[in-house]
């Protein structure tokens, strides 16, 4: 026994229907199974009014399209002819496409822009400009073939096209109220800026792990710039030391300016205080000190015990040196050092190791596996 469920159309009069092909169940019983398959079937849908709206729309659209295309091609046409005097052809007629383009592209520019008033209105001035270029050129190539009128008509294809499209995007412009314009500008700040700082983040994070698996260089790049900035802050934690000859140590600026050393009586040398303690030095008192000029160069004091002012230039020394510390093993060796004693460990205690050595750091693990995997194929190689 074949069961097949009809199913009850109501067809109103003064609606438009169309018959669609669609599949419908078919269930066939033989000793109580049942047993169903789809068969093809057609059945009559009831399709809704004609929204004359949205065909005008189409309609208008696509003569917009067409206007525009003939537009491009005459204005492609004349500019080439101008400029194929002085181009090759090939390039004088390439060149034309421009000349439409630029202002189509601004048209397109203003209608993504409409709810931010400043920025929708460069567009629109940058389209106007475009478009009172390309009709100029039109009319000079007339001009140039003592064809003016034609020229003038030939021009005004560029207006229409353009006047068309604006007519079109003008369907969808919605004059918003400022404060709802206000609203969605500052809505698209919030998002451009996330999307802007996520840009950035990423390009950081890639450049960091560049650097972490660039191997001894990029290493040695940071024990440097470390080195650097730890000197730096232990210069100015110290503060100024005082000479013991009593003079202050001028500065190259100072020494420039004083004038030459005149011969004077022996005055009483001053008492020297002692350098007052702050509390900055207090809490790093870890931080050794740095040797003052006086230390590196010990100042001549016979001048001063005979009575003559010590000379400027001797007092001049050179800046200290920073002594350079030799930088340890990189990540890189503490690995091949680590699978050279034991060949076998896991990945775990070798990133363990390495960690002793170098200490924790951000995705420490990944650059371990990174060396272990390149010495395994060097070793496979060899």
């Amino acid at each position: 026994m074949t069961e097949t469920p009809e199913t009850p159309q109501h067809w109103q009069p003064g609606t438009r229907r169309r018959k669609v092909k669609m599949q419908r169940a078919e269930t066939t019983v033989i000793d109580g199974r049942p047993s169903t398959r789809m068969v093809p079937d057609e059945v009559w849908v009831t399709l809704p009014p004609r929204d004359w709206d949205e065909i005008i729309r189409r309609g208008v659209t696509a003569v917009a399209v067409v206007v525009t295309v003939l537009a491009a091609a005459g204005t492609t046409a004349s500019v080439g002819g101008l400029l194929s005097h002085m181009l090759h052809p090939g390039v004088a007629y390439a060149v034309g496409v421009v000349f439409t383009s630029s202002w189509l592209a601004c048209l397109g520019v203003e209608h993504i822009e409409r709810v931010d008033a400043g920025r929708a209105q460069r567009a629109r001035i940058g389209g106007w400009a475009a478009l009172i270029i390309s009709m100029g050129a039109v009319i000079t190539y007339g001009h140039t073939l003592d064809l003016l009128p034609a020229g003038v008509v030939g021009s005004c294809l560029d207006l229409l096209a353009k006047g068309l499209w604006f007519l079109v995007m003008g369907l969808d412009a919605v004059e918003l109220d400022a404060g709802v314009a206000h609203w969605v500008a500052e809505e698209e700040q919030h998002m451009a800026g996330r999307f802007l700082l996520g840009t950035r983040l990423a390009r950081l994070n890639r450049r960091a792990v560049q650097m972490r698996a660039g191997g001894p260089e990029f290493e040695a790049a940071e024990a440097i710039l470390a080195q650097a900035s730890g000197h730096q802050a232990q210069q100015i934690l110290s503060g100024p030391h005082p000479d013991p000859s009593g003079q202050p140590v001028p500065t190259p600026a100072q020494s420039a300016q004083q004038p030459a050393p005149v011969q004077q009586t022996a005055m009483p040398a001053p008492v020297q205080q002692p350098a007052p303690t702050s509390p900055a030095i207090t809490q790093v008192a870890s931080v050794p000190p740095v040797p003052s000029v006086a230390q590196q160069a010990p100042a001549d004091t016979s001048g001063a015990a005979s009575g003559q002012a010590p000379d400027p230039s001797a007092q001049q020394t050179q800046p200290p040196v920073p002594p350079v510390t030799p930088m340890g093993p990189s990540i890189a060796q503490t690995v091949r050092l680590v699978l050279s004693e034991d060949w076998g460990i896991d990945d775990e205690n070798l990133v363990e190791r390495v960690r002793q050595v170098h200490g924790d750091r951000p995705k420490l693990h990944d650059t371990v596996m990174t060396y272990r995997r390149k010495e395994v194929r060097k070793r496979k190689a060899s």
